[in-house]
């Protein structure tokens, strides 16, 4: 007989009452059968609960998710919206989610994305059903949490097989399957209805015959294993999964996770019938699989995009892609680096942390500490005075740290020189003895220290917020214990006295080493870098950057010495890891699916490639056009007669455009809008006008419109500065503006050899680094709304519009006026002077204000001034550059230098 509830409990408050009948039912029968017989129980208890258990769940289904948080790309014709949501009270996820030591938004996104991920997963209840997806993470930014509370989450839904492959190196097979052992208490027995059968250990990987698959004919029992890419380990969870009865597996979903998917995962061989080792044995697992969901997790997805999406039998994500949210408080490379294409160079705050974060090495003394040749005979690493400062600089800030925090934590500096294992032996010698002689004759070195702590305790005020610096007297004392506790380990393939964090003995280690420390493996604490190792690929480059991540109470404190170039190259990584995600986000918003992804890939020639050449045996090098993109000066020519002739240009310019134009708008900030110019009047001006861009030269400009632009009309934008600048400038009689503020990096902070357009042989050129910012290229738009001349859809979209955020405005401007150009037009007051505490610039101290000139092109399909790598066959170029070098703009170079076991 059915009975009422209570009134004093809900709903919420039977929900885990239920989920526990369900787990125990669940034992000995099927998911859906255990759902239904928990369900009849429940109603002869709580009358009306089935109704209400049918609303949850669809309440569930139907819950918006923020866009912002986890960017989503999937495929709705195959989409099963199944997954209502994690448990409240019972499960793998409850017990993992009260163990994640993170602030409440961490723990939240966390829950969010995952929620995401397993919802777009198999259904672990529909026969037969098979999903392959992308997660694309942040390096050093968690993904080993994230994945962990997927892997919670779908053993409370179902998942009986979890199969975790841990990158190429022991140390890090090791890493992962001691967190996972640890956060999701796989080695703790107790009263749950869940028990993991774990089939490797710190100690074991995965070993041939493993004789517990039986144990996977109860439906409670979930198989679980962290496995090397190696073809032997591979082969021996392939032979796991077939000595399972056909019938059992065909009801024990299987979940993969392949962490750090994009190495050793793709094919490395040509063609579909040619099949590298590790990735023909993942396929084979995959191929075992009777239900389940394969989930590629990495930070560098250049190898993974380049899959070939009509393959079908390879691991292409073609059911989801999703990108996770950058975490709060986590180090990324545009804290390091401003990638943004538009950001405007006097009010951001963000310019400023590379230079206090990173220090050169000289090419001295890089030509010293890095081997040359193969023949080690001659190499003889010395303590150089950059290795110097950094081993001091890891002492002080490690210190100050411990003074911070009031407790001594694990404390690492990394030394990264050369992928040769004999070369790290003969360099720890080397280190070794300075830490002898820095604990033994200390007083030699205080004055050096204290000289150090002078010149770094001030650089990166920005990221201090409110920790304290301690006075030299108070950190002295400190100082000499965190020398005594210094130990100086080799860390690669051949070494014994492997890198180890214990929880309850925290370390204070230089860790001298290669590939082993630049995949995946964490570094604990890591507060210094000295890099001097170089890489042509992208994704081994960035993977080498381990100084990402979080660093709590010592983010101001973090510091990277790097080689001659390296600062270049990975700015340009960053700005390619950002257009990935941003282009991921668009194709979101317009609602395209995985397979059409495909995404492309900046190059940078002659300087890096994009992945090992054997993955990218299914790309091509394209080059498309120019429509809907941004352009600026961002180098300018000071000396004094370039001036006076580029204001003879834009005086004569507008001049001309005033005659031809239709319309001018003027808003309550002075600034100017002239509407609908021609094409030939602005090919004319560019003609005129002196840009180094070479996207921005009137030849381009004009091939370009001629085969895409021939019905376009353009815009011109005169901007006005702030009501407080001094300065003013006339285009015309009638047309005034007040100038803006922009200033010129210092001459050695910005990379000379990179200029390789021509220059005037008398010209005084600087580097402003950018002028547009966001907002300046809705300026337009924003005018002609102020006076009510846009149509109601277009002041709908506007109203929404988050104007200072890149992706809203790409997103808005291919829909406003899309056979519109742009042409804004600053003028640069002489008398601009940095900001107080930027360290990168000086004042500009021109003889008169500068003209910057920004331009934005008419919308087009598949165009970018760029080269770009994508998978062959997936873009039609639009526009090609005339030039004999298009195939040379490939030249790989093969470095398979990562140390294998």
């Amino acid at each position: 007989m059915s009975v009422s509830p209570p009134h004093n409990l809900s709903f919420e408050q039977y929900l885990p009452v239920f989920e526990m009948l369900r787990d125990q039912c669940s034992a000995a029968a099927n998911w859906e059968q255990a759902e239904q017989t928990a369900l009849s129980e429940m109603e002869c208890m709580v009358a009306g609960f089935t109704k209400e258990y049918r609303n949850y769940q669809e309440h569930q289904k139907n819950r918006e998710f923020n866009l912002k948080k986890a960017t989503i790309l999937h495929d709705d014709g195959a989409f099963e919206n199944w997954y209502t949501g994690a448990r409240t009270r019972i499960g793998i996820w409850p017990d993992y989610k009260e163990k994640l030591n993170l602030p409440p938004e961490a723990i939240n996104d966390i829950d969010e994305s995952t929620f995401q991920i397993l919802r777009r997963s198999a259904n672990p209840r529909t026969e037969g059903e098979k999903r392959k997806g992308l997660v694309l993470g942040y390096v050093q930014s968690g993904k080993t949490a994230n994945f962990q509370a997927l892997i919670a989450k779908a053993v409370d839904e179902g998942y009986r097989i979890i199969i975790v492959l841990a990158g190429m190196h022991n140390n890090l097979r090791k890493q992962t399957q001691t967190r996972l052992e640890h956060d999701l208490d796989l080695t703790t027995s107790s009263e749950k209805k869940t028990a993991w059968l774990n089939l490797t250990t710190p100690d074991e990987d995965m070993p041939q015959n493993r004789g517990m698959h039986t144990q996977l004919n109860n439906f409670s029992n979930v198989a679980i294993m962290v496995v090397k890419k190696n073809n032997r380990r591979l082969q021996n969870v392939q032979e796991f999964l077939e000595r399972i009865d056909d019938e059992v597996l065909n009801h024990r979903p299987v979940l993969i996770i392949d962490d750090e998917s994009d190495q050793a995962t793709p094919n490395t061989l040509k063609g579909k019938e040619a099949v590298s080792t590790i990735n023909g044995r993942i396929r084979d697992i995959w191929g075992a699989v009777k239900r389940g969901t394969y989930v590629a997790y990495t930070a560098t997805p250049f190898a993974n995009i380049l899959i070939d999406p009509t393959d079908e039998e390879d691991l292409y994500p073609e059911d989801f892609v999703i990108t996770l949210p950058k975490p709060e408080g986590y180090l990324g490379a545009d804290k390091f680096f401003n990638t943004s294409p538009y950001y405007d160079s006097e009010e951001s705050e963000n310019e400023e942390p590379i230079q206090a974060l990173s220090c050169p090495v000289p090419v001295e003394e890089s030509t010293v500490l890095v081997p040359q040749g193969r023949d080690l005979s001659r190499y003889s690493p010395e303590i150089t005075p950059t290795l110097e400062e950094a081993i001091y600089w890891f002492v002080l800030a490690t210190a100050i740290r411990e003074i911070r925090t009031g407790q001594r934590k694990h404390s690492s500096m990394l030394v990264h020189t050369s992928h040769r294992t004999e070369a790290h032996t003969l360099l720890k010698d080397v280190v070794d003895g300075f830490i002898q002689s820095l604990s033994l004759d200390f007083p030699a070195h205080e004055e050096k220290l204290q000289k150090v702590f002078n010149a770094h305790i001030g650089r990166a005020e920005a990221l201090r917020q409110q920790e304290i610096i301690p006075s030299w007297k108070r950190l002295l004392p400190q100082v000499k214990k965190v020398i005594e506790k210094i130990t100086v380990k080799v860390d690669n393939g051949y070494s014994d006295d492997r890198l180890i964090y214990p929880e309850d003995d925290p370390q204070t280690v230089i860790a001298i080493g290669g590939g082993t420390l630049s995949r995946g493996l964490t570094l604990e604490g890591l507060v210094v870098s000295f890099f001097l190792r170089s890489s042509n690929t992208y994704d081994t480059l960035l993977q080498m950057g381990r100084w990402f991540g979080f660093r709590t109470h010592y983010a101001d404190l973090v510091r990277v010495w790097v080689g001659p170039g390296l600062l270049n190259d990975y700015r340009h990584l960053a700005i390619v890891e950002r257009q990935i995600r941003e282009e991921i986000s668009s194709m979101n918003k317009e609602g395209k699916r995985p397979r059409e992804l495909a995404l492309k890939i900046l190059t940078h020639p002659g300087r890096l490639d994009i992945t090992n050449p054997s993955k990218m045996t299914e790309a091509q090098v394209v080059k498309a056009g120019l429509g809907g993109t941004r352009k600026q000066t961002v180098y300018l020519n000071r000396a004094a007669h370039a001036i006076e002739q580029s204001h003879r240009t834009v005086q004569s310019f507008i001049s001309e455009a005033l005659a031809e134009a239709e319309t001018v708008h003027t808003d309550n900030q002075g600034n100017h809008l002239i509407q609908s110019i021609g094409n030939s009047l602005i090919v004319e001006f560019f003609r005129d006008f002196w840009v180094a861009d070479r996207w921005m030269k009137a030849e381009t400009l004009e091939s370009w419109l001629k085969e895409h632009g021939s019905d376009a009309h353009w815009d011109v934008l005169l901007v006005s500065g702030k009501e407080s600048s001094p300065g003013t400038f006339s285009y015309t009689d009638n047309l005034n503006v007040r100038t803006v503020s922009r200033t010129p990096l210092k001459s050695q902070s910005w990379d000379h050899s990179s200029v390789s357009f021509e220059v005037p042989d008398d010209a005084e050129l600087i580097n402003i680094r950018a002028l547009m910012s966001a907002e300046d290229t809705t300026l337009d738009a924003k005018i002609l709304h102020e006076q009510g001349l846009l149509d109601e859809e277009e002041t709908q979209r506007f109203a929404a519009l988050t104007r200072d955020d890149v992706e809203d405005v790409k997103f808005f401007r291919k829909g406003f006026a899309p056979r519109t150009g742009l042409v804004i037009l600053y003028v640069i007051d002489k008398n601009s002077i940095p900001r107080k505490n930027s360290s990168s610039r000086e004042p500009m101290n021109s003889s008169d204000h500068l003209i910057g000139v920004g331009l934005v092109f008419p919308q087009a399909e598949n165009e970018d001034p760029h080269d770009y790598v994508a998978v062959k066959n997936t873009f039609q170029p639009t526009y090609k550059e005339t030039s004999e070098d298009d195939e040379t703009d490939l030249l790989l170079r093969d470095e398979s230098d990562e140390e294998q076991e």
